[in-house]
C-alpha cells in the first residue's frame, strides 16, 4: 500500500468528503415561501366561571378555516386589540399575539377568538408565542373538520 494511505492528511480529506456526503443526504427539502397574515380578534367575557389556566382552544370548522380561541387574558378591557401575526411556510404555522391594551374604565375580557383562513385538511405544526404575556407553546394541528381540542400553556 502507498505511504500517502497512511498519512493523516489522506484520513482528513476522507473525513471531509464523508461529512460533505452525509451533509447532502440529511438536507431538507423545500419548505416553500413564507406566507405572513394578520387577524384581528373577536373579544369577549366568558360567561361561565373563569378558567385562570392561559390556554387556547382549537376548533377545525367544515371549511377547512380554524378557530383559535385565546382563553384567560388577564387585564384587557373590550377596547384592547389582540391581533395575530400568522407566518405559513408549507405545514408550519408561526403564531405571533399582539396586544394592544385598551381603556381602563371599560368591562373587562378573557377572551379572544380567531379564524384562520386557507389552511388545507393536513396536519400543521403550529407554534403560538405571547409575548405581552411571555407565554409559548407548539402542538400539531390536524385540520379535519370537527376536530377540537384545547392546550394550555406551560406554566
Amino acid at each position: 500500500m502507498p505511504p500517502f494511505f497512511h498519512s493523516t492528511e489522506f484520513y482528513v480529506i476522507l473525513f471531509t468528503f464523508a461529512a460533505m456526503i452525509v451533509g447532502l443526504l440529511v438536507k431538507p427539502g423545500q419548505r416553500g415561501q413564507a406566507e405572513t397574515s394578520f387577524a384581528e380578534g373577536i373579544l369577549t367575557a366568558d360567561n361561565q366561571p373563569a378558567d385562570p389556566t392561559p390556554r387556547i382552544e382549537v376548533k377545525c370548522l367544515s371549511n377547512g378555516d380554524v378557530a383559535i380561541s385565546r382563553c384567560a387574558l388577564h387585564s384587557l378591557t373590550s377596547s384592547a386589540t389582540v391581533a395575530l401575526a400568522i407566518t405559513r411556510i408549507g405545514f408550519d404555522l408561526t403564531v405571533e399575539e399582539r396586544i394592544t391594551p385598551g381603556h381602563y374604565a371599560d368591562p373587562s375580557i378573557d377572551r379572544a377568538t380567531f379564524i384562520i383562513k386557507g389552511l388545507a385538511n393536513e396536519r400543521y405544526h403550529l407554534k403560538y408565542n405571547s409575548p405581552s404575556f411571555s407565554t409559548f407553546l407548539a402542538t400539531t394541528l390536524p385540520n379535519r373538520p370537527g376536530i377540537e381540542f384545547t392546550r394550555n400553556f406551560p406554566a
